[in-house]
């Protein structure tokens, strides 16, 4: 086994990424990001009150749809692997170790003594059941991350087996995210059909207590949490749903809540004025794009896909929608991670004259009409108003209908209306990852349910080779085949924008954006 190095930068050690051995230091436990480096000793009580915009999808982990739905699912349930705030670097969770016995057979040994809230018990057959229920589940959000597993066997009471028809490097990070997220088998099996959207039950350090569609989400501290007495150190957690960003922000600056995710660049302008306020902006791998249905329409057409590229002034959108903050890109990662290439986040000048001309040479020279799905909120609104004028200068006219996140994923990727949606995406532990959750034809961010030629076999390339140099290589060539056939339209990367009051201690709102509870406290002196 290797063990796991921990680091500060974006690019991870080779071993760690690519071969996901890994045996945990001391009694094998996983910590979030920050957990290691404490301002003072953590004291034990306290509810943490957080606004939140977003009402989930679910809080089962594999049929949920948003990046959002994180802020409660890492707090109800741990993963098999997990990976550090601000690196990625993988993890132990409830696999202590793991590792490849040959290139298309991946073994994980788990964590003894493990309970789920309803106190059955955490074992290899559960695991078994989880990972099968990903991929046979009728409603299972996971089945193309699971794609090429042919074989899940218990090989012991604590060792779960997975034999790939083909290797993926991919497979432990996809690990660490929903379809490594454990329920227990025992509450699916007793729900109607199986539906636990409303009823979840893991074996995270908080258990859930209720859930008030649109208003909050209680949990309570997890009594019989596996990894110690000690954690988690809250008694519990209420996750308030505010839509409207400036009055989740205010709720922290008025002392009515304690923390404020995922807010904007204004938010976080606005509080860094106060002194009593903590606002963090940090390097994310959340991005803003529109997503494309190219199996049709005028959007079928790489020349229309490349000119509402070029009509983009990515700059000013990042000056004017993040106030400098995160990053202009026509890529899907930040500049410095390790698996971004050198020339794909500028591949796309501002060019209204080229856009223009390649307009015309679609068939539409006096313009085009482009239906548009749009979140509602106002932050979401105005950053289509914008991206609308700006593509309106070469006579691309955006047709908008603001539909609410969770709607808009089922209207525009299931049912396939409209020709594109202004959304964020992003929260991939893995790159290869990235590119097949959302143009994979398996994919649900696919809505035309096709793939290019020579997608397939680029993205599989990326998964197929354990070498670090020649994986980033693959990794680097898949990405200009996205950039170069436009396949959907990307801004700006975010930023991760939380406030906090000075109580709250040793939370991270780490690069993928999914915050984790386990080690947070509230100074209460």
């Amino acid at each position: 086994m290797h063990k796991v190095i921990f680091d500060t930068s974006l690019r991870p050690t080779r071993r760690s990424i690519l071969m996901g051995a890994a045996a945990a230091a001391g009694a094998g436990m996983m910590l979030p990001g920050g957990a290691f480096a404490q301002e003072a000793t953590p004291q034990r009580g306290g509810t943490l009150r957080v606004s939140m915009p977003y009402n989930p999808a679910s809080l089962d982990p594999i049929t949920g749809r948003n990046l959002p739905d994180f802020n409660t699912l890492y707090a109800l349930y741990d993963a098999l692997i997990g990976f550090d705030d601000e690196t990625l670097e993988l993890q132990p969770m409830l696999a202590k170790s793991w590792d490849w016995a040959d290139p298309s057979t991946l073994v994980l040994d788990l964590q003894d003594g493990v309970m789920f809230h309803d106190d059955t018990p955490f074992n290899a057959e559960a695991v078994v059941f989880n990972l099968r229920r990903g991929l046979d589940y009728a409603r299972s959000n996971v089945k193309s991350d699971l794609a090429g597993v042919q074989e899940i066997e218990a090989t012991g009471p604590l060792q779960v087996t997975i034999r790939l028809e083909a290797p993926n490097a991919a497979l432990p990070a996809i690990l660490s995210n929903r379809a490594g997220c454990m329920v227990s088998p025992a509450s699916v099996q007793a729900a109607e059909d199986g539906n636990i959207d409303r009823a979840p039950v893991g074996a995270g350090p908080f258990r859930f207590i209720e859930w008030r569609d649109n208003d909050l989400i209680r949990l309570e501290r997890n009594e019989s949490y596996w990894q110690g007495p000690e954690l988690p150190y809250l008694d519990g957690l209420e996750l308030r749903i505010i839509n409207e960003l400036n009055t989740a922000a205010r709720t922290v600056t008025s002392g009515q809540a304690d923390v404020a995710l995922q807010l904007a660049a204004q938010q976080i302008m606005v509080a860094r004025r106060s002194d009593n306020i903590i606002a963090t902006a940090t390097t994310s791998m959340t991005y803003y794009t529109a997503f494309f249905n190219y199996a049709r329409g005028p959007l079928a057409d790489l020349k229309v896909r490349q000119a509402m590229n070029y009509a983009l002034n990515r700059a000013d959108l990042q000056q004017v929608l993040l106030m400098g903050l995160g990053e202009a890109t026509c890529s899907v990662f930040p500049r410095e991670f390790w698996a971004s290439g050198p020339d794909a986040a500028d591949y796309y000048p501002y060019d209204p004259e080229r856009a223009r001309a390649l307009l015309a040479e679609a068939g539409y020279p006096d313009g085009v009409e482009i239906a548009t799905l749009s979140w509602p909120d106002q932050a979401a609104m105005q950053r289509t108003e914008i991206i609308g004028n700006q593509l309106a200068q070469v006579g691309i006219r955006l047709n908008v209908t603001p539909v609410q996140p969770a709607q808009a994923i089922q209207v525009f990727m299931i049912d396939q209306q409209g020709d594109m949606l202004l959304s964020p995406t992003g929260g991939n532990p893995d790159p290869s990852l990235a590119f097949d959750r959302q143009f994979s034809a398996t994919a649900l961010r696919n809505a035309g349910k096709i793939e290019l030629d020579g997608y397939r076999e680029l993205l599989e390339a990326t998964m197929s080779t354990y070498d670090f140099d020649e994986r980033q290589q693959k990794l680097f060539e898949l990405e200009m085949f996205v950039v170069e056939n436009a396949l959907h339209l990307p801004q700006y990367m975010s930023a991760g924008m939380s406030i906090q009051t000075p109580q709250v201690k040793d939370f991270t709102f780490g690069i993928l954006a999914a915050p984790r509870f386990h080690t947070v406290w509230l100074d209460q002196a």
